[in-house]
């Protein structure tokens, strides 16, 4: 069976067709995008009561609905956020769940909503539970007048609802979404005087034209001749129907709508949001493609119906704002170069180690795994991404260590006299077990990365994935083909003396001599060689504790995002008009190509986890920054948020990096938790005053919000009595007047127009308007002014409550300067916490979230998987060398490597985070590989188990080769990662490269020491446990 595919050459070829082709169908039909899908594990419940005030609204909707939603063990977290007539409740579904897992968990949400609504008090509106889109936008597209252009925003929304229809065609479309479009409607503004002299307010009207708005049938004849639908002719067509509806009648005639009210088709005023680019208005069209599709091919397609529309409608300016596809065919390509460059440095120090013979053979492996890679990928589901592809680089001088290991046996063993029949026979059978054992530990050693659950497992786990894919392919390779070619294309001369270094790899006599006496004094002195393997790992301990720690670095990217927060009662007008003047600001820095806004909403997410949770908040708005490059994108950033600070001292603006990992509200989260509103705020103000002296920190911020301003009517109720008016009749006609009121609609082809009855503008632009608002009394009796029997005055109220878990809480959020690490900041605001000597009262208590949060979680979903797949390893390790005292060195030797990691994040200075610790992490499985081939050569030789010195030294001597070529190729995989130095990968490549290069250390010299050591401390001459020679396979 060893000598299988050596022996018919029809089946190696009948392989190499199938994996060729395999693999290169599969790379065409492999998805591609930027970056990996995740699950939605966050959503909301948007709860609306009109005319509640947050502490009713708490009272009568949010703790009804959440303790509903705490009944369900699928649930992580319920944290709610209230405000006067509106409750959103936020949902964050177990990060242990699988996908399938968390879509029944959102079947179960809804159903623990629905029976909570029936029971929440009358006039509560229908309570939506909304799911958060994980991804990013595809396409971003733009739309806008002409300068100069007289053409109005409700025709361009309806442009922008077409282009929306044609993007929503487009094949692998999964949402589309509007941004900065006005509302069209027919506006019915009233006479108050007028109106209110006839006994009605806008409710009333709203009602009348409701009824006058013909369409609903009127029935049906059906009879034995005919089956016909009836309808009552006189549904709204235009604005000169409903100015004649009749309202009333007066001793003059009926009075109708026109006389009493103007009707115009407009767009609705406030606007709820706005869109601009470069202080132009604009509307923004944005597309999103379902997951694990290609998205440079719906990009293409989707780029044509874009050209198909602007050809159609040359009046309007039509721009791409932002394609994705041309992040992923950037990121994919360099990755591909990184690529191949790797596969480059691995065959030269192939070629200069073992001969070009011998580089050619180990090099097919390469071409051919990546192929068998592809097919893997694409049965398992997966599309190509950064973390795939990366996946593969990682792995690139790791796939050929076996092939490596087998060609180099077979050819010292054809050295020694063999028969290549026999060589090959042979180097299968003595190297299966332990290649499979080094196989095997590398596997379960990325395991955690494969298997980790949650968000942040879900965006690295196709690292692992990648590498357990490609490992597992070369080491059926290195058995197979592989070992086959090496004796087909066997020229015969191995082991002659004085051969060409092109042939038989580069030697070097005096490098060999003084290795051999390096070889010689650690075989004398065992002790000498474990001081000289733990040096550098000690060292790698000692320097962890001084690195900087970052949970994921920032990205690089030539946009940056911007968010501007107004105080609470700016309105639409005082925000444009800051960010007008902000964009003025960020356009005098050279470098910035295109700066876009968006008011009163977040804005199109233009990366995966771009934080925005302000819908619907006119004194809000969020945007990015586009840039030529992301070098002058992070030098931008950082001037912008420093002029900002200056420049806009009543806000809070933010320049913030787009960053990797899970999405998080702000890097730092101080949340205090307990009963009273007044003692949270109290307690909030102490922590933001701490929290804002803190060297980094640019804003703070207390989610819990006391004393907000509010316009309160005290009423003189017997009074407003005899007016035949009650409290809530007051409240609803002035809500009524205020915001509008529905009175039908207006169609138009397949456009509905609301038609909203409202007061004019002067009656709803200030609080002295209140006072002079007529209020029906009656018919025939003269309306009433509400300031005849209210005073109306400005009062603070509790505008927001927050609370986790059925807990209030008062979150403070600190934002920091662009790059400032959080870790460090959080570090010192602590120390600054525990110098203030700020005492919780009883019932009271402080969590940390943010960054530090996020880290936790992920750490801790990481380790979780690492308990039960270390056994697994061990248990590998123990059966390849079938004793325990071996399997115990190989992993000191593990643990070693981890110090050796550190020292390499060290050596680069990157941050210590969540990307070093995987690197680590993945690691030692690597770092043993070398350690189990010299240990199993020591093991099988029984000359070296009986202790002879110079047989130690040979067989050492003969591994030496193949692990010094697997450790550089190892090292050449990663270094356009290091050379590239891209801030995310990085501390990854410097954790691996650097273990890689020590563990030469540890298994040339750590593990012979450790050998020689066992076999002294064994009288029979063998360690215990090892009863045969041979490795068991």
């Amino acid at each position: 069976m060893a000598t299988l595919f050596f022996r018919y050459p029809r089946l190696t070829l009948l392989a190499l067709f199938l994996s060729v082709v395999s693999g290169l169908a599969a790379l065409g039909v492999l998805g591609r995008q930027e970056d990996p899908s995740l699950t939605e594990r966050f959503g909301v419940v948007v709860a609306s009561f009109p005319g509640a005030d947050a502490e009713r609204m708490e009272a009568l909707i949010v703790e009804p609905i959440e303790a509903a939603l705490m009944e369900l063990v699928e649930l992580d977290e319920v944290d709610s956020t209230i405000r006067a007539n509106v409750a959103l409740i936020g949902v964050n579904i177990r990060e242990d769940l699988s996908p399938a897992m968390v879509e029944q968990a959102w079947t179960k949400v809804r159903d623990q909503v629905s029976s909570v609504e029936v029971l929440l008090p009358d006039g509560v509106l229908p309570v939506r539970v909304e799911r958060q889109y994980m991804g990013a936008a595809t396409l971003v597209v733009s739309l806008r007048w002409p300068e100069g252009s007289e053409a109005g925003q409700g025709a361009l929304s309806r442009l922008a609802e077409d282009l929306e229809d044609r993007i929503r065609s487009v094949p692998g479309t999964d949402e589309t979404q509007i941004f900065g479009a006005p509302e069209e409607e027919v506006r019915v503004t009233l006479d108050p005087e007028a109106v209110s002299a006839l006994g009605l307010g806008p409710v009333e009207v709203a009602g009348l034209l409701s009824r006058s708005d013909a369409k609903l049938p009127a029935g049906r004849l059906a009879g034995e001749t005919l089956d016909i639908n009836i309808e009552v002719d006189g549904a709204f067509d235009s604005l000169d129907r409903i100015r004649d509806v009749p309202v009333a009648q007066s001793p003059s005639g009926f009075v109708r709508i026109d006389d009493i009210a103007r009707v115009e088709r407009t767009v609705r005023e406030p606007a709820a949001s706005e869109a601009y680019i470069d202080n132009r208005r604009t509307i923004l069209v944005a597309g999103y493609l379902q997951p694990e599709l290609q998205v440079d091919a719906w990009d293409a397609r989707a780029q044509r119906v874009v050209r198909d529309f602007r050809a159609a409608n040359p009046a309007v300016e039509v721009e791409i704002v932002m394609a994705q596809a041309d992040y992923v065919v950037d990121r994919l390509a360099g990755l591909a170069q990184n690529l191949g460059f790797s596969a480059l440095i691995v065959f030269a120090v192939l070629f200069l180690v073992m001969g070009w013979r011998s580089a050619l053979i180990v090099g097919s492996a390469l071409p051919l795994t990546i192929l068998l890679v592809m097919v893997l990928i694409n049965v398992y589901g997966e599309p190509l991404h950064q973390m795939s592809v990366t996946g593969l680089v990682v792995a690139l001088g790791l796939l050929i260590d076996n092939a490596i290991v087998v060609v180099d046996d077979y050819r010292l063993l054809r050295s020694r006299g063999l028969e290549r029949l026999l060589a090959v026979d042979k180097a299968a059978k003595t190297l299966f077990g332990p290649l499979l054992a080094s196989t095997l530990t590398t596997i379960f050693a990325f395991g955690p990365i494969a298997l980790m659950p949650g968000t942040a497992g879900e965006f690295i786990s196709m690292i692992g994935i990648s590498v357990i894919f490609a490992v597992s392919a070369s080491f059926i390779l290195a058995f197979t083909v592989i070992l086959a070619m090496a004796a087909w294309f066997d020229d015969g001369r191995a082991g002659e003396r004085d051969a060409p270094f092109w042939r038989d790899g580069l030697r070097v006599p005096v490098l060999a001599k003084l290795y051999r006496r390096l070889l010689d004094a650690v075989i004398a002195q065992p002790l000498l060689g474990l001081a000289l393997g733990v040096l550098v790992p000690v060292a790698g301990f000692a320097a962890a504790s001084t690195l900087p720690g970052q949970f994921f670095p920032p990205t690089e990217r030539d946009m940056f995002q911007v968010r501007l927060t107004l105080p609470p009662s700016s309105p639409l007008d005082v925000t444009r008009a800051e960010i007008q003047r902000a964009t003025d600001m960020i356009t005098a820095h050279d470098g910035v190509e295109t700066v876009v806004w968006v008011l009163g909403e977040t804005s199109p997410r233009v990366y995966y986890n771009m934080f925005g949770a302000d819908e619907g908040r006119p004194n809000f708005a969020q945007g990015f920054v586009r840039a030529t490059d992301s070098a002058a994108s992070r030098r931008i950033v950082q001037a912008v948020q420093a002029e900002a600070i200056e420049q806009f001292p009543s806000a809070q603006f933010l320049a913030l990096p787009f960053e990797q990992g899970p999405p998080a509200p702000a890097p730092i989260e101080i949340s205090v938790i307990g009963p009273d509103l007044e003692v949270l705020d109290r307690l909030g103000e102490e922590i933001r005053r701490i929290l804002g002296g803190t060297p980094g920190v640019t804003y703070t911020q207390a989610e819990l919000a006391l004393g907000e301003p509010i316009v309160r009517l005290d009423v003189d109720e017997v009074s407003a009595g005899l007016a035949g008016l009650r409290l809530s009749d007051i409240a609803g006609r002035l809500r009524a007047g205020m915001d509008g009121v529905q009175g039908g609609s207006v169609l138009e082809g397949v456009e509905e127009l609301p038609v909203r009855v409202v007061a004019p503008d002067n009656r709803r632009d200030s609080p002295d308007s209140i006072s002079g608002a007529p209020l029906p009394a009656g018919a025939g009796a003269s309306p009433l002014g509400v300031g005849t029997f209210a005073q109306v005055r400005l009062a603070p109220e509790t505008s927001i409550i927050t609370r986790v878990d059925a807990e209030r809480v008062n979150a403070i959020y600190g934002y920091l300067s662009p790059y400032v690490l959080p870790a460090t900041t959080l570090a010192a605001f602590q120390d600054r916490f525990e110098a203030e000597n700020l005492i919780l009262p009883p019932g009271y208590r402080l969590e940390i979230g943010g960054e530090a949060e996020n880290q936790g979680e992920a750490m801790a979903n990481l380790m979780s998987t690492a308990a039960p797949l270390l056994i697994l390893m061990v248990a590998a390790v123990v059966l390849a060398f079938n004793s325990f005292r071996y399997a115990g060195v190989i992993f000191v030797i593990g643990f070693l490597s981890v110090g050796l990691a550190l020292f390499g994040v060290w050596m680069f200075g990157t941050p210590l985070g969540f990307n070093a610790i995987v690197g680590a992490l993945g690691l030692v499985g690597l770092a043993i590989n070398g350690s189990i081939v010299v240990l199993s050569a020591l093991k099988a030789s029984a000359a070296a188990q009986s202790g002879d010195a110079a047989a130690i030294r040979d067989t050492v001597m003969d591994a030496t080769r193949h692990i010094l070529a697997t450790t550089l190729t190892t090292i050449g995989g990663f270094a356009p990662l290091l050379i590239e130095g891209d801030p995310f990968w990085l501390p990854f490549a410097s954790a691996v490269a650097g273990g890689v290069a020590g563990s030469a250390i540890l298994a040339l010299i750590f593990a012979p020491a450790a050998f020689v050591l066992l076999i002294r401390s064994n009288p029979q001459g063998a360690p215990s446990g090892a009863s045969e020679p041979e490795p068991v396979l």
